[in-house]
């Protein structure tokens, strides 16, 4: 499949960074705006996802420096980014 395809390093290197920054401020502004549908105070839910963004965000950014397949790092972010999307369009309740 897509394994056997060979990207020249600095690809690989760019397409990593893209996925720390980009990826890691997607996933991380997305949880922040679901985290205020929870059943809590607004407050409360506002704090909840302003540090739980930036503990996404760094594990994301650290996870693209670690993670050996591009492909698997990139749908890990697309898959949470769409569940994080149905959190954020339906709610919790």
């Amino acid at each position: 499949m897509l394994s056997n395809v060979s990207l020249p390093s600095y690809w690989v290197l760019f397409f990593r960074i893209l996925a720390a920054t980009l990826g890691g401020y997607i996933v991380a502004a997305l949880f922040s705006v679901a985290a205020l549908s929870l059943p809590l105070d607004i407050m409360m839910s506002l704090r909840i996802g302003m540090m739980g963004s930036f503990i996404i965000w760094a594990g994301v950014a650290t996870w693209s420096f670690i993670t050996p397949s591009l492909v698997r790092l990139w749908g890990a972010i697309g898959l949470a980014a769409c569940g994080l999307l149905l959190v954020v369009s339906y709610g919790i309740h």
